[in-house]
C-alpha cells in the first residue's frame, strides 16, 4: 500500500487535467452554445449541442425531487471512489495503468460533482448519432424503435469510460489474478 501512495501525483495531476479540460470545454459551451442548439461537425453523425442533464447516464434519476437526487449522487461518487481507491491501493499497489485509470475517474467524477453542485445538473455537449435514423424491430413479440444515437456527454464521461475500458481490460488480462482463480480466460 505504501507504493501506492508513491502513485499520488500521477494520480491527481492526471485528475486536475481532466478536471481543468471538462470545466473549460463546458463553460465554453454554456458562454458560445445556446441551450439545446446544435452546430453540425460531421454533418449526419456528430454534432456539438447544449443540453443538461439533471441524472445519471442516460438520464437515470433525473426526475427524482432534488432533495434526494442531489445527495444520493454526492454520497454514491464519494463512497465508490473511495471503495475504489481502496480495493485498487490494496490489489495493485505498483500497476500505471491502475493509477492512469484511477486519474482519469477521479477527474471526471469531480468534473461532474462540480456541475451539480454549482449548476444542479451536468452540462453534456458531444453528440453521436447515425443520420437522424431510427431502427424498429420486432424481438420475442416486442416492438422496438428508438433513434440511432447515443445520448449526449462531456469530457467527464469520457474520461470515465476510458478508465472503467482500461480496468478492464487489465483486470482480465491480469496474470496475477488469472492464476488465483478469481477471472477465468
Amino acid at each position: 500500500m505504501n507504493n501506492f501512495f508513491k502513485k499520488w501525483p500521477l494520480i491527481l495531476g492526471l485528475a486536475s487535467i481532466v478536471f481543468a479540460l471538462d470545466q473549460w470545454s463546458k463553460h465554453w459551451i454554456v458562454e458560445n452554445v445556446p441551450r439545446d442548439i446544435f452546430m453540425s461537425v460531421i454533418p449526419g453523425l456528430f454534432d456539438i449541442i447544449h443540453t443538461r442533464n439533471k441524472g445519471a447516464a442516460f438520464g437515470f434519476m433525473a426526475e427524482m425531487p432534488e432533495n434526494i437526487r442531489m445527495p444520493f449522487f454526492f454520497v454514491s461518487s464519494i463512497v465508490a471512489l473511495v471503495g475504489m481507491l481502496y480495493y485498487f491501493s490494496r490489489e495493485y499497489p505498483e500497476n500505471n495503468c491502475v493509477h492512469i485509470s484511477l486519474g482519469l475517474i477521479l477527474g471526471g467524477a469531480l468534473g461532474n460533482i462540480y456541475d451539480r453542485i454549482t449548476l444542479g445538473e451536468v452540462v453534456d455537449f458531444l453528440s453521436f448519432h447515425y443520420y437522424d435514423r431510427w431502427a424498429d424491430f420486432t424481438l420475442l413479440g416486442h416492438y422496438f424503435y428508438f433513434r440511432l444515437e447515443w445520448p449526449a456527454f462531456n469530457i467527464a464521461d469520457s474520461a470515465i469510460c476510458l478508465a472503467i475500458t482500461l480496468l478492464l481490460f487489465f483486470m482480465l488480462s491480469d496474470d496475477k489474478r488469472n492464476k488465483k482463480g478469481v477471472l477465468l480466460p
